[in-house]
């Protein structure tokens, strides 16, 4: 953490210091931020708490972790970071074997991972992402599920009741998850309710699954808790990710496989 200090005795400077060690590392240490501003750990956590209420972080033990910036609809991201998240899905797709049943859920890194399919490799897949479907459409070489269900306009995902119903007869050999969110501690984390609540399912219907996230979701919380990292079979990062993150998810326990 910088040494550069603000002034103790301001806590609107504090809140601005601790904001931009947010932004720098993800997260941040009452005890440290407290030796580095010579003021008490019981101002720290005020100003945590203070924080918090303004929606700049979520407390945790001993300190406070940044929330995802991942906040917008698919929409506004699609067109976001894609070199990025074609590097991610480049790297996605030499996991996949001819003929496995694979799962694309929703998100628009996993738009890529549809986009980055090989034409020549036989797969069934299925997704309940209305947008990767339809990137899906016109490859022969796929056998393509479409799940119904709600659209929630948010993500351009079928979910709810439906959705739900059609995953439970499936038994994906590998799935691709979307998240907003991910951390060593708090594992895999979403915005929505709805949304958290079909992907804790399809972590538990299929047999191996990979999440492919870019730099800035690391070390970052959700309202909503998707799963454990443990969880997660093939975590697929950047390679240029902040080593300090890199190692948080390390202790997380996902095998981390770099984009190259």
């Amino acid at each position: 953490m910088s040494k550069e200090r603000a002034s103790a005795n301001q806590p609107s400077s504090r809140h601005q210091y601790i904001r931009e060690q947010l932004r720098l590392h993800g997260r941040v240490s009452a005890g440290e931020l407290a030796a580095v501003l010579e003021v008490s750990e019981d101002s720290i956590r005020r100003d945590l708490r203070e924080l918090a209420a303004d929606g700049a972080c979520q407390r945790v033990y001993g300190g406070a972790i940044a929330l995802t910036p991942n906040r917008h609809g698919f929409l506004q991201r699609r067109h976001e970071n894609t070199e990025r998240k074609a590097r991610l899905a480049a790297a996605a797709v030499r996991l996949l074997k001819p003929g496995q049943f694979v799962f694309l859920d929703g998100g628009t890194t996993n738009l890529e991972i549809a986009r980055a399919l090989p034409e020549q490799l036989p797969l069934t897949v299925a997704t309940n992402s209305i947008p990767i479907a339809a990137a899906l459409f016109g490859q022969k070489q796929l056998s393509v599920l479409v799940l119904g269900g709600s659209l929630n306009h948010q993500s351009g995902d079928a979910l709810g009741t439906t959705a739900t119903r059609m995953l439970d007869t499936m038994r994906p050999d590998i799935c691709f998850l979307g998240t907003c969110s991910v951390d060593g501690e708090l594992g895999v984390g979403t915005v929505m309710a709805d949304e958290a609540a079909f992907k804790r399912h399809l972590v538990q219907q299929c047999g191996h699954t990979v999440l492919a996230v870019t730099n800035e979701k690391l070390d970052t919380a959700s309202p909503f808790i998707v799963a454990p990292l443990a969880d997660i079979g093939t975590l697929i990062i950047e390679p240029d990710a902040d080593p300090i993150r890199r190692a948080h998810l390390e202790a997380g326990g996902a095998p981390l496989l770099i984009a190259g």
